[in-house]
């Protein structure tokens, strides 16, 4: 199409025809749309497009083409500016200074085409890199002058200087090599003098709103690191509170300075403390004309317009900030008003509802509490505190109102998410790092600090909060929650005997509370809260066994509650409640026939009766959890036959039904063809995995022992059914419920194996009597199977099993191997989305043999341990980053497996070298110099460095790396196999990028082979090849 004619870059440029193409690029749809898209793709992509750019700013009428160009301009600039000839580099950057000085001189022009104008902005900067200072060294002087002669020019010179400041201090880690960030910094530092007196100049005299704006926002960006002269010697303090903090276009800009400012550290501001002091009296005294004491800062702040609350963050940020760094400057008894004041302001704004707001003032609230805790206790103990003037007795009424904001902004403790997994089964989910749970734990740490430092202020707060919710006053679910949660968080922090007191009046208050309350979703919630709070409190429990056992059998009662979420809290709290107090229910406590256990065990099938079957897991989990706790083995093993009777006694009959003759042609038990059973199966073996994980070790042998031979036989079976269903039907068929059913059960026999492998303590016994039959089952099924029906749980139990049992295992090791190495990279290599547990697991059972089982590796035939490195290699070049880190650590561990000093692997050592070591390192550059792999930046250092160590410190002869090296007798190898692989180095990277002047990767190599001991230093010379290796030097 016509469209095309914009690449031939022979003729002139038709920018009419460009514009074409890039709105039909923007707007069109269909073949004319992807016509422009190839036509744009090729000019862009083309090494001459940059030349068109002067034309396409002069001559376009569409602003998108001009973006076009500039897009252009900034890669040629960054990327190839080095190779441009002198005066090409002149010319482009005069015609960017005129482009850029004629829109921003015209104050219409620059407001009408602002993005355009930010844009040729970028540009400059990225010019600026280049040739500033040594080829520009009169830029800051040219621009400060410049200023002069035109409002809207300066004020786009502000913005060029933020740009800058921002590109060297803050971008700079992956853009510039250390010795030009370096040489920037100090540049614009020694020029600084003349940059800030042109800010305080237009500060000072100015009153065009945008301009004094600009200068704001470009001296935010400067008081981070600007000598700190120029902040308390100059007027700059004076002007922020005097001509700007009261204005409402600049108060939040002037706040943010504020706030950068009250986050210099105190030891280098430490000089200025009294000026600093006046300053932050003074941003308070005008505050509190802006924002009265009195205000409802939350309900202000939710009705503001977005600058209003723009201004409450800032203000939160500066207070937060100088409070957290400047302290005790604001401490005396002379200036004990203002602090308070502030403080009162920070408890304000922490009233806020809006989480990241909150997040800034807690923060500072524990610095604070941290701090006046950490007084209290270096106190020596009977010391009478009256006596003292502590920091705490300052905020005491400041921390009282704390406590109330916390105790109504306190976060629920867990999150549990119900999904459906691949098999269809409904199951609960805790998520452990969420944004609330972090919040959780930040709050908790708070209410226990402020516990500590006013435990009868606190039990006052939330007694009368409880109270509000008995009369109805505060009553709600909302409400109800925050307090309960508060309650349980300050668990330990009260002395024994307070607590006692305190608990046993919550929990009263509550059971009364829901006697009162009608309905039965008030009654849930209100049970729900006590049994959280008195899961919370263990050593209450402890310490009051009929209370502890009364709360056991209520937890029973409510396991029949059939209301949403009542049996769920029930079974997590009995969990709760064994984990922290499991040796009361196994002792035989005064006044009791028996220890509790005995009973509960009893009673277990009139307990569980109404559960689902996820509930009863939890259920069996807890109790298993006080059998863990048994006196001794025998008692143990009583314990354990009581608990799995009723499991046992289904699965003997379900057993019995599998053993009876098939009455189908495919020769499978009827049993297995009834989707009922199936589930009565799974549920058996996940209840024993249930029990196991809580008991584990040598006491559950004997029950593993009771259904092992079954249950392989049942695995094999179930194997041989989907094989055979998958063959016949395809692989679709797998989808099925019935398929997806079978398979459940197949990964739930595995996961009760590597349960109980990973609990036990003599592996020989596992070793012995378990792991022959069970690798017989597992991995003869997984190398016979078709891909579809190979179940990820094989990889991930072998793992497992060869990190528990180590040099016991390194035998059958070798079959591993071949049972699964070529069936799982047939399936991982032909995508690279298909099958993700597959390729987790496969690597991380690799690594497993690395790190335990490093002999079998030397073992086996010389195309299997190919396979194996290959597979490293393909690891580390995956775009995942988990897998990429596995690969890198795989490769890490097997370098120093050879490097180990045994005799046995010294001798194979140099074989692995000459095969595999330059291909290593060959492809670490690789997955270095890729962009997709530069999360794993660290872990290719280390293993760069050591593979550095290697070549420098082994012992390894030249010729290892170089067969063609002829070396006489007697003469020293070592230095000679360090300057081939630097040689080799060399060679690769200059080949690779052939752009970079060889002197720059002589540098790097050179770097590396010195600094392999000093990870740090290694490091600084790869992250400046990796910014070197993005430009064209005008050497090469």
């Amino acid at each position: 199409m016509e469209f095309q004619s914009i690449c031939d870059f022979s003729q002139e440029l038709d920018t009419s025809l460009l514009d074409r193409a890039v709105l039909s690029f923007f707007t069109g749809s269909g073949p004319e749309r992807q016509a422009a898209q190839t036509a744009l793709t090729q000019f862009q992509e083309h090494p001459e497009s940059w030349t068109r750019v002067p034309e396409i700013l002069q001559k376009s009428s569409y602003p998108q083409t001009k973006y076009i160009g500039l897009q252009i301009l900034e890669k040629v600039i960054s990327t190839r500016w080095k190779s441009l000839p002198d005066g090409q580099r002149q010319g482009m950057r005069n015609f960017l200074i005129t482009v850029t000085i004629e829109i921003a001189s015209d104050e219409v022009t620059a407001r009408k085409e602002k993005i355009y104008l930010n844009k040729l902005n970028l540009a400059m900067v990225q010019v600026l890199k280049q040739e500033w200072p040594h080829n520009w060294p009169t830029f800051i002087s040219e621009l400060v002058e410049s200023s002069s002669t035109s409002l809207p020019l300066c004020e786009n010179n502000m913005v060029l200087l933020r740009l800058l400041s921002e590109e060297i201090f803050d971008f700079s880690a992956d853009q510039l090599t250390q010795a030009k960030a370096k040489e920037l910094k100090l540049q614009l530092s020694s020029e600084l003098s003349m940059v800030f007196k042109l800010c305080l100049e237009v500060l000072k005299e100015a009153s065009r709103v945008s301009l004094l704006r600009a200068t704001l926002e470009t001296l935010g960006k400067f008081l981070s690191w600007i000598p700190l002269g120029y902040i308390f010697e100059t007027e700059l303090l004076q002007l922020f509170v005097e001509r700007f903090l009261e204005s409402a276009e600049y108060r939040n800009l002037t706040l943010k300075c504020a706030a950068e400012i009250a986050s210099l550290p105190q030891s280098d501001v430490s000089m200025y403390d009294a000026k600093l002091k006046i300053f932050f009296m003074s941003v308070m005294t005008t505050l509190n004309k802006l924002i009265p004491p009195s205000t409802d800062i939350a309900s202000a702040y939710a009705n503001a317009s977005d600058a209003g609350q723009e201004m409450v963050v800032a203000l939160a940020l500066f207070l937060a900030n100088f409070f957290s760094k400047h302290l005790p400057i604001m401490e005396g008894d002379a200036d004990r008003e203002a602090l308070i004041n502030a403080h009162f302001y920070l408890i304000k704004i922490s009233q806020v509802d809006e989480r990241e707001v909150f997040k800034i003032c807690l923060e500072y609230w524990l610095i604070l509490l941290v701090g006046l805790y950490d007084e209290v206790s270096m106190i020596p103990i009977g010391t009478d505190l009256s006596r003292l003037k502590l920091r705490k007795d300052i905020y005491r009424e400041v921390l009282s109102n704390l406590r109330l904001v916390a105790v109504g902004k306190m976060v629920k403790p867990e999150e549990v998410l119900v999904v459906e997994n691949e098999e269809g089964e409904v199951v609960r989910e805790y998520l452990q790092e969420t944004d609330t749970i972090v919040l959780y734990k930040s709050m908790r740490e708070l209410m226990v600090y402020l516990t500590h430092l006013d435990v009868v202020d606190v039990e006052t707060i939330l007694t009368q909060k409880m109270a509000a919710q008995i009369d109805g006053s505060e009553w709600s679910w909302g409400n109800l929650n925050t307090l309960c949660w508060a309650i349980g968080s300050i668990s330990g922090a009260m002395d024994e005997d307070t607590e006692k007191r305190f608990l046993v009046l919550v929990i009263r208050e509550l059971l009364g509370l829901v006697e009162r309350k009608c309905g039965k979703d008030n009654k849930a919630i209100i049970a729900a809260n006590i049994m959280y709070i008195v899961g919370q409190y263990p050593r209450f429990l402890k310490a009051h066994w009929r209370f502890l056992k009364t709360v056991v059998n209520k937890l029973f009662e409510f396991m029949h509650e059939t209301h949403e979420g009542v049996q769920d809290m029930a079974c997590d709290t009995y969990m709760k409640i064994t984990t922290s107090c499991g040796r009361q229910f196994v002792v035989r406590q005064s006044d009791e026939k028996e220890p509790f256990v005995d009973e509960i065990l009893r009673m277990i099938n009139r307990i569980t009766v109404d559960l689902s079957p996820q509930q009863v897991h939890t259920f069996y989990e807890a109790t298993g959890v006080i059998i863990a706790e048994a006196l001794n083995r025998a008692q143990q093993e009583r314990l354990i036959i009581s608990l799995m009777e009723l499991p046992n006694g289904a699965w003997d009959t379900l057993m019995m039904q599998a053993s009876q003759s098939p009455t189908n042609s495919a020769n499978t038990p009827p049993l297995l063809h009834n989707q009922e059973s199936v589930k009565l199966l799974s549920n058996v073996i996940k209840t024993n995995i249930s029990a196991c994980s809580s008991i584990g070790g040598e006491a559950y042998t004997s029950q593993i022992a009771r259904i092992f031979t079954d249950m392989l036989g049942l695995y094999k079976t179930i194997s041989g059914m989907i094989s055979e269903v998958i063959a016949k039907e395809g692989v679709l068929i797998a989808k099925t419920p019935q398929i997806r059913q079978l398979r459940a059960l197949k990964k739930d026999i595995l996961k009760l194996m590597q349960t109980y492998i990973n609990s036990v303590v003599q592996i020989e016994v596992v070793n012995e009597n378990f792991i022959p039959p069970l690798l017989d089952a597992v991995l003869g099924d997984y190398q016979r199977n078709i891909a579809a029906a190979r179940d990820a749980e094989v990889l991930n139990l072998m793992s497992d099993v060869i990190r528990c049992l180590g040099s016991l295992i390194t035998p059958q090791v070798p079959p591993i191997l071949s049972a699964v190495l070529e069936p799982t990279l047939e399936m991982i290599t032909q995508d690279l989305t298909e099958y993700p547990d597959h390729r987790l697991y496969f690597f991380h059972l690799l690594r497993m043999i690395i790190l335990n089982c490093f002999p079998a590796l030397l073992s086996i035939p010389p195309e299997g341990f190919k396979l194996v490195m290959n597979s490293i290699i393909w690891a580390m070049k995956h775009s995942a980053k988990d897998l990429g880190d596995t690969g890198l650590h795989m490769c890490f561990d097997i370098l120093e497996a050879f490097s180990s000093s045994s005799p046995e692997v010294a001798e194979v050592a140099h074989a692995f070298y000459s095969q595999y070591f330059l291909v290593i390192v060959q492809e670490i550059f690789y997955v270095m110099t890729d962009s997709e792999h530069k999360s794993g930046f660290s872990l290719q250092a280390t293993v760069l460095s050591r593979m550095f160590k290697i070549v420098n410190e082994s012992g390894m002869p030249v010729e290892v790396l170089d067969p063609t090296t002829n070396v006489t007798t007697g003469t020293s190898t070592s230095n000679m196999t360090s300057e081939f692989f630097q040689h080799y180095c060399v060679k690769l990277l200059s080949s690779a990028f052939p752009h970079v002047h060889s002197s720059h990767i002589q540098v790097l190599v050179a770097g590396m082979n010195n600094n392999y001991n000093d990870i740090t230093q290694f490091k600084v010379g790869l992250k400046d090849f990796l910014v070197q290796m993005k430009e064209f030097s005008a050497e090469s």
